[in-house]
């Protein structure tokens, strides 16, 4: 059985239809394939174990599993707060393309959290994701395909996720960049960081 699909339009409403198709999908543990402006995502509900286990069986271990989320309210639940003088510089990154590691706290998904307490936290900017996200309701995980282009994957996931969210909204892989805001100064584990960062 092939997957759902789902295609936003930027610019306009999701029709009511295809919202109301993402919040079941995502509280039921589907796995669900959705968009940011650095690419497409697997992954779905961060607090299903089923569907973390779904997730693990095409990506091994040693893949990070990421939180995907929309707030800096949440930011602020799932993270240990970082030292002050670099407080201004991280919430500049959010929303944003970029992947911040913290310190988690005790309220975050297990799945996402490191043996060495750290996570990799995620709030994307694109329209795309945030009509996505308002629609599911829940923290995401995510595993990033390294997917832009819809035919990829349709080709790569079409039979093995249950749902797909496309989007014809532009994606820039290379504006992406893995900050890691456990260390002083913070540095660019992966992709080049932010010039205001740098300076």
């Amino acid at each position: 059985m092939g997957a759902q699909v789902i295609e936003f339009q930027m610019g306009k409403v999701l029709p009511k239809e295809d919202f109301d198709k993402i919040a079941p999908a995502v509280s039921e543990g589907r796995l669900v394939v959705f968009p940011t402006e650095v690419s497409y995502i697997l992954g779905g509900d961060a607090f299903n174990k089923n569907l973390v286990a779904r997730v693990r069986t095409l990506y091994p271990d040693e893949v990070p599993l990421a939180l995907y989320i929309s707030s800096i309210t949440e930011f602020r639940l799932y993270t240990v707060p970082v030292l002050p003088r670099l407080r201004r510089a991280l919430e500049r990154c959010l929303p944003g393309p970029y992947g911040l590691i913290v310190r988690a706290t005790q309220a975050a998904p297990r799945a996402c959290v490191s043996s060495a307490g750290t996570i990799e936290v995620h709030m994307p900017a694109s329209q795309s994701y945030q009509m996505f996200y308002e629609a599911s309701g829940r923290p995401l995980v995510g595993v990033s395909l390294a997917l832009v282009r819809r035919e990829d994957v349709l080709e790569k996931f079409g039979e093995q996720a249950d749902l797909i969210v496309l989007t014809n909204e532009p994606m820039s892989p290379q504006s992406y960049a893995l900050l890691d805001f456990t260390q002083d100064p913070p540095v660019a584990v992966q992709g080049e960081p932010p010039s205001w960062l740098r300076a």
